[in-house]
């Protein structure tokens, strides 16, 4: 995958999840969206590294905040991924993030907000030239 300028552009998919018990009444997704905006915020993030085409999955009983993360270097992407796994491992980071999907959600009284995972997630090769391609006309 080259730009147009045949700088190869790489990108990974990442989700942070967290679980609602015992189920989700309605979900303020635009809310939710904002902790993708806040990670370029915290200390250590990367630098060569972007984020983009940001999404929330929503199911029965849990939400998951998708990203892309896009470099054209291959040694930040790879500086994002263990920076990645070592942020949500702070606890109060955690309970903060809790707390913005707490708040996000309708009638949240009995809800119960858990993060529960960060991780990498595996793309088809189709989804990657697809992000690439839609990154590539944005830019």
């Amino acid at each position: 995958m080259k730009k147009d300028d045949d700088i190869e552009l790489l990108t990974h998919k990442y989700a942070i999840q967290f679980d609602i018990s015992p189920e989700i009444s309605y979900l303020d997704h635009d809310r939710v969206i904002v902790i993708a905006d806040l990670l370029p915020l915290f200390r250590g993030f990367p630098e060569s590294v972007w984020i983009s085409q940001q999404s929330v999955d929503e199911g029965l009983d849990f939400c998951r905040v998708i990203i892309w993360v896009f470099s054209e270097s291959a040694d930040a992407i790879k500086s994002f991924s263990i920076w990645f796994q070592a942020l949500f491992r702070n606890t109060h980071l955690a309970e903060i993030l809790e707390r913005l999907v707490y708040y996000a959600l309708d009638d949240a009284i009995d809800l119960e907000v858990e993060l529960t995972d960060w991780t990498r997630l595996l793309a088809s090769d189709a989804e990657f030239s697809e992000v690439v391609q839609n990154e590539k006309a944005e830019a």
